[in-house]
């Protein structure tokens, strides 16, 4: 039998025989099964529990979204600087080929540097490394005064 819930139907005359020689000890009421406010109280935590783990695991999503993001953003920015960079190399690679040319450079040595074409070319002689040569006789030129000047030692 489940006790009376409400203050009235405890107040409320009962069909037990009540004893008239002395109040006796009430017995503390029985408890199989938890209370509703116990059960409530551990529902109430374990939604808690399950908003926060859900609320947390949003916002390592979120969090990871955004670093993917800035990734991609920083990723962009650096195929643009290769971009550029690719376009200046080829740039360059062009222009020295065109400097690298041989009718440019002959071009360049008759016209800017007035270097002539070699006529016949002349073969030097075999000179010995072992055998020193000769001195050879050198006579002083002639100076701007028209007087000469005295070859050394004599």
């Amino acid at each position: 039998m489940v006790p009376p819930t409400s203050s009235a139907a405890r107040n409320a005359p009962s069909s037990r025989p009540t004893h008239q020689s002395g109040a006796a000890p009430r017995r503390p009421p029985l408890r199989v099964v938890p209370t509703p406010r116990e059960g409530a109280r551990r529902r109430r935590v374990l939604n808690y529990v399950a908003l926060a783990f859900v609320v947390m695991s949003l916002l390592a999503v979120v969090v990871g979204q955004a670093m993917l993001a800035s990734g991609q953003v920083r990723l962009s920015a650096v195929e643009q600087k290769l971009a550029v960079a690719e376009g200046l190399h080829r740039q360059q690679e062009l222009a020295v080929a065109k400097l690298e040319t041989p009718s440019r450079i002959v071009g360049e040595a008759l016209g800017q540097l007035h270097l002539v074409s070699p006529g016949q070319p002349v073969q030097l002689p075999h000179v010995s490394l072992t055998k020193p040569l000769p001195t050879p006789n050198v006579t002083p030129a002639a100076a701007a005064t028209g007087t000469t000047i005295p070859a050394a030692g004599q």
